[in-house]
């Protein structure tokens, strides 16, 4: 008995085959061009495979052939959340919903998107209502317990997390979820056994894979205490957490005055400066430099996404500059002992660059370029020019490592 192509689609995609998936989908189409729901299907599929603009492409093409298909919308919609159009994959979710309106993807796939845009309220109420009818949802279970720790920006509910593991086992996102209430508990060992066991459910999941190079960079117990800080950081208001960057840098420069206007406090303040610049290094490079490290390792490697290694890469590149520049500078050359000052602190630019995206990312990176390029004049121009040159440098940095806390963040 021949099997039914479509079937053959589907098993493949079960059995995570997506490119052999979308080869087999093709070779229908060409023998049915006039399926809207064929062409749905291709859309997720090239989405999944990142192909956005192709699936782009195919979702129009399925709208054309069937305009009426609550399938075609639904596969609108989350090509339009892999774009980061929000409102667009809202309106296609609603859209597939007024054709099926127990359509629950679709109604799931507007909890998402709201989920992206952070209208909390909104995503409980959709996906609460959704449990209320379907209990056994593990999606709509876990965005409700999402929303609701939103709506009261608090620490995640071990509890919460536990029940949602213990009542969906097979679910990554709810052993991710118990995954990263451990971490935040300190319970570096647990976390990383939850974070494995969910990546070895969906070993695609970026919120599993990032809290496991979170976990693995823990062991440095400078770096879980410095993780420990940020987790109690994140969780302050916005004004509250400028309040304290700002009050740590004019706490500084007092403490630097005092030491100055009476040096019998000198030993006592120096320490605590010290301290100070020391924690500002680590919170901008320890991130890259630990990620460096576990670049050295295949494991690491595979947990990393691109941009994580691209910045460690970078970060540790300029930080060997500075190295070699300043070995250089006692060769007989002692102005490039500017140069590697100038190219170590622009490593602070590049770190900052890559927590960002889009137009904010270019912008960061051009100061950081720029940063680069004068300190390394610094050290070759006459004496005149040096500390002109040395000025642009260590301003580029400031204004990038301000602009990453404190700019607004440009459209992308």
């Amino acid at each position: 008995m021949r099997q039914d192509p479509v079937d053959q689609v589907f098993e493949l995609l079960a059995d995570g085959n997506r490119p052999e998936a979308l080869t087999r989908l093709d070779e229908l189409l060409r023998e049915e061009p006039y399926q809207g729901a064929l062409y749905a299907l291709r859309a997720l599929i090239s989405s999944d495979l990142g192909a956005l603009d192709s699936a782009a492409a195919d979702a129009v093409r399925a709208r054309e052939i069937t305009p009426d298909h609550p399938f075609v919308y639904y596969a609108t919609g989350v090509v339009a959340l892999e774009q980061g159009a929000m409102l667009e994959a809202i309106q296609a979710s609603q859209t597939a919903r007024r054709l099926a309106p127990e359509y629950a993807d679709a109604v799931l796939l507007e909890a998402r998107a709201r989920a992206a845009l952070g209208q909390w309220d909104r995503v409980l109420a959709i996906a609460g209502d959704l449990v209320m009818r379907e209990p056994d949802n593990e999606g709509a279970a876990l965005l409700a317990t999402i929303a609701r720790e939103q709506q009261h920006q608090g620490p995640l509910s071990p509890e919460a997390w536990k029940q949602l593991a213990e009542r969906f086992p097979l679910n990554a996102v709810a052993r991710t979820g118990a995954g990263w209430t451990r971490l935040n508990a300190g319970q570096i060992q647990a976390a990383r056994a939850e974070f494995e066991q969910a990546l070895s459910l969906d070993p695609a999941l970026p919120w599993a894979k990032e809290g496991l190079v979170l976990a693995l960079k823990a062991r440095n117990p400078a770096y879980a205490l410095l993780l420990r800080f940020f987790i109690w950081f994140s969780r302050l208001e916005s004004r509250t957490r400028t309040i304290i960057l700002v009050g740590g840098l004019i706490g500084y420069n007092v403490l630097r005055y005092s030491a100055s206007a009476r040096p019998e406090l000198k030993p006592f303040i120096l320490p605590v400066l010290v301290a100070y610049l020391a924690f500002l290094a680590l919170s901008w490079l320890a991130d890259p430099l630990l990620n460096l490290l576990l670049m050295a390792r295949p494991e690491g490697r595979r947990l990393l996404d691109a941009d994580a290694r691209r910045s460690a890469l970078l970060v540790g590149a300029c930080l060997a500059g500075a190295a070699v520049l300043g070995l250089a500078s006692l060769a007989g050359r002692p102005s490039l002992l500017l140069s590697a000052f100038a190219v170590g602190f622009a490593s602070f630019a590049v770190s900052a660059a890559y927590g960002h995206r889009g137009r904010r990312r270019r912008q960061l990176k051009g100061l950081a370029g720029t940063a680069i390029v004068a300190g390394l004049a610094a050290g070759v121009v006459s004496e005149s020019l040096q500390g002109g040159m040395l000025l642009v440098a260590v301003l580029g940095v400031v204004a990038a490592t301000w602009l990453s806390h404190f700019g607004t963040e440009a459209p992308h």
